[in-house]
């Protein structure tokens, strides 16, 4: 019987490595709209160049129990000795934060509320006059 291995990954800055050991099946399941999606995928790596090959060998939306079994039934035939698994959660719906209030400072004195001060009507002021330039200013000529 095969054995069952959690997915292994290294991480470098923001990326997954995927690191299987081949020969070995991965099995993982996703959710979209809240149903399950599951896959198997054959890893095996050449022996004369040592380059690794991957297929998808099943991909059904079935549960992660369900693709373990199909894996461990079809393990044997393919002389695998290693599964690998990942089972991603279902996504709730993000909801949105509140915001907690600010904390009160320590010691911080208690001000008064403001006072609204009366509105006061104003008259519409006249556009002021274009200014000029100084250089403009310097050149007046006496006529």
């Amino acid at each position: 019987m095969a054995t069952l291995l959690s997915w292994t990954s290294v991480g470098i800055g923001d990326l997954d490595v995927f690191l299987p050991s081949p020969p070995c099946l991965v099995v993982y399941t996703s959710y979209a709209d809240g149903e399950p999606e599951s896959s198997v995928t054959y890893f095996w790596q050449d022996e004369s160049t040592g380059q690794l090959h991957h297929e998808l060998v099943y991909q059904r939306p079935v549960s992660f129990e369900t693709a373990v079994a199909w894996a461990e039934e079809h393990a044997p035939t393919r002389s695998i000795e290693r599964i690998h698994v990942k089972h991603a959660r279902a996504k709730k719906a993000i909801e949105p934060k509140t915001r907690a209030k600010p904390a009160a400072r320590r010691g911080a004195a208690k001000k008064a509320p403001a006072k609204k001060a009366a509105a006061k009507k104003t008259t519409p002021r006249k556009a002021a006059p274009a200014k000029r330039s100084p250089a403009v200013r310097g050149r007046r000529r006496k006529v």
